[in-house]
């Protein structure tokens, strides 16, 4: 006699038979003849013998959900280092290329408004010299074109107070406002 209970004790397993197609003398059909997965779920369909399944314990589960959330937000902040990373070095090379530009545009401006300078201070010597042929400005050589009249016909929806003109004082109608 023993202190293990029946469940305990291992009994002996009857060897399963090698079967074979023929049978007591007749051939038997394809169907008949159980296949592996059959052979392998008849003797796995129950437990061996000596072996409970236990919950884990409160302090293993606790353990086991706390490395899944750990293991999860390590996985998050790789990716968050990662995507910053990438930014920190992105970022300055992207405003290192466009302050490049920056500076060549502004060195263009530079050489454009030289250019430009240059060039208004050469035709302002060509003017200057008898042989360009360019005459100097005098009062006597401007020209004064009369004041057109504007007829009713061609603005008809002109307002009474628009059509009146008041001459503004010490000028003259045949004088121009400005140039």
């Amino acid at each position: 006699m023993t202190a293990l209970p029946k469940d305990f004790l291992p009994t002996a397993a009857p060897k399963p038979q090698p079967r074979s197609r023929r049978r007591q003398g007749r051939i038997l059909p394809i169907h008949a003849v159980p296949t592996v997965r059959e052979q392998a779920t008849e003797t796995s369909a129950a437990p061996p013998v000596g072996l409970h399944i236990q919950a884990l314990p409160t302090a293993l589960q606790v353990l086991s959900q706390l490395q899944r959330t750990t293991s999860v937000l390590a996985l998050g902040l790789v990716t968050v280092t990662l995507g910053v990373y990438g930014w920190t070095v992105y970022t300055p090379m992207q405003w290192s290329r466009e302050y490049t530009k920056l500076k060549t545009l502004q060195q263009m401006e530079r050489q454009l408004l030289a250019n430009t300078e240059s060039l208004k201070n050469q035709l302002a010597r060509q003017a200057e010299q008898p042989s360009s042929g360019l005459v100097t400005v005098s009062p006597q050589q401007n020209i004064f074109l009369p004041t057109s009249v504007v007829s009713q016909k061609s603005a008809p929806q002109q307002s009474s107070a628009a059509a009146t003109t008041v001459p503004l004082p010490g000028l003259s109608a045949h004088q121009p406002l400005a140039y």
